[in-house]
């Protein structure tokens, strides 16, 4: 799945153009299946995409659209999907996209991993999926709402470091 070191990630948005054309062939955030949370008072940008998290509360989709793939990524089965966005409300992060009536998940670009290649900071890195996401499964809001909240927490200890001014890896 992807990560995004919020010590490196300058918020320029190449790896939504990136992933938007790749997907659909045009330049659009709202196609993006990964997202920029800024946090301009602080000075932080985080690139958000699905992490595959240990939780996956997607997978409570009611009618099973969702399922998990070999490396973690979810897999949506177009037929069986409603477009309820059940999926889009539980997810912890806000990493799920909805465009068109379908719910935009990272799949990793069938392993192409698009967004990877064209960060010009190395902010993004693939790494394995199952990370727990436990802490943000309460929170409540609009996905862009749940991006800030995610964003924040990954901006805590850096902005702590600067205070001391002792540099910190995210």
């Amino acid at each position: 799945m992807i990560h995004c070191d919020p010590v490196l990630c300058v918020g320029c948005r190449m790896c939504e153009v990136a992933c938007s054309t790749f997907h659909f062939g045009a330049v659009s955030p709202a196609l993006s299946r990964i997202r920029v949370a800024k946090l301009e008072a602080i000075g932080i940008e985080v690139a958000i995409a699905c992490m595959g998290c240990a939780e996956k509360p997607c997978l409570e989709c009611p009618t099973e659209a969702l399922t998990v793939g070999a490396r973690g990524e979810i897999l949506l089965e177009r037929d069986l999907c409603n477009a309820c966005e059940t999926c889009v409300e539980v997810c912890p992060v806000g990493a799920v996209g909805f465009f068109d009536e379908e719910p935009l998940f990272c799949d990793l670009c069938g392993g192409a991993t698009s967004c990877i290649e064209v960060c010009p900071t190395y902010a993004l890195s693939s790494r394995d999926a199952g990370i727990s996401l436990a802490a943000y499964l309460e929170v409540e809001g609009l996905p862009r709402q749940k991006r800030a909240h995610y964003a924040e927490s990954l901006a805590a200890p850096i902005r702590e470091s600067w205070r001391r001014g002792v540099r910190v890896d995210a």
